[in-house]
């Protein structure tokens, strides 16, 4: 159905690199070209942590910033969808091309795992530099409690993300590349993090992992259910993390990370701030509501 190699192009953002990659690998693989566009550092850094981790994937001819080479699949397509916030972006980004999202998704990266992180739950949360807020609702204090700090530990190229934390009872370890960050994310046994780059790694290398989803117009992107390995929480009412204990499963029943054994029900009580958890509902569904209006506005204009 498709040539054997075509030559892909994307202008960031990282995240949205790695999360393209299922459509290179989907399409037959090929060349991949970065360019200026919402990479928030220059292309030479970008070449330089991801380099190694794109290049060693089986479907990737080459990796390199463009320079004029004709372009076969522009990978920022999505960015024009009118599905774009209302589902996982990696659905998003497949409809773009007109491709069908087999589920289950188990990862298109491909890395051997990091033994040294088998028996850590790895976390990562991003709250500077980003227009997510973090969300008020979930409780890293109790999930923490719940896994216990010894078995923890803070993954991250920037130090100041973990010291940002808040927590330096929690273990900080700094991967030398992105490569080296996705052996992690495949060899550890739990991941959790926010809408952020690692969450995405997560998502490619096919780990166990939970996210916390941000109340912005985005929320949607990262509300992954394509994965039986993969969970979310928005609000008590958008979750598949219940009272921050147990995972519901596709099948039946729930996951205890306390005995790590599954249950048929959730029994603890977990006591919610119902008000807040309205106020921030109210909050995400007048931002994404404007948001798809001003899409649809844009889209009515031929802007889009």
């Amino acid at each position: 159905m498709f040539p054997t190699k075509y030559n892909f192009i994307t202008s960031g953002k990282k995240g949205d690199l790695i999360m393209t990659l299922y459509i290179v690998k989907a399409m037959g693989g090929g060349n991949v070209f970065v360019t200026k566009g919402e990479f928030e550092e220059p292309l030479e850094s970008v070449l330089e942590s991801c380099g190694k981790l794109v290049s060693s994937q089986n479907y990737i001819s080459s990796f390199n910033i463009h320079k004029g080479e004709p372009i076969d699949v522009n990978l920022d397509q999505f960015r024009k969808s009118k599905s774009l916030y209302r589902t996982t972006l990696l659905d998003v980004m497949s409809r773009s091309h007109r491709l069908t999202l087999n589920e289950p998704v188990y990862g298109w990266i491909d890395v051997p795992a990091d033994h040294r992180f088998s028996d850590k739950i790895v976390i990562h949360r991003r709250t500077s530099k980003t227009v997510r807020i973090p969300n008020p609702l979930f409780n890293w204090k109790k999930l923490i409690d719940v896994l216990g700090k010894k078995n923890i530990v803070f993954v991250s190229r920037l130090e100041d993300e973990w010291k940002e934390f808040d927590d330096v009872q929690v273990e900080y370890y700094r991967p030398y590349d992105n490569y080296e960050h996705a052996c992690i994310l495949k060899g550890c046994n739990l991941y959790i993090g926010n809408q952020s780059f690692p969450s995405a790694l997560a998502d490619a290398v096919g780990t166990n992992r939970i996210f916390e989803l941000c109340h912005k117009l985005d929320r949607k992107h990262f509300a992954i259910q394509y994965s039986p390995n993969a969970w979310y929480f928005a609000t008590p009412w958008d979750c598949t993390i219940k009272n921050f204990r147990y995972l519901k499963k596709r099948e039946s029943g729930y996951i205890d990370l306390v005995t790590r054994k599954h249950v048929k029900s959730y029994e603890e009580s977990y006591r919610f701030n119902w008000l807040l958890a309205f106020k921030c509902e109210m909050n995400f569904r007048k931002d994404y509501y404007t948001g798809l209006m001003k899409r649809l506005i844009k889209y009515l204009g031929g802007l889009l």
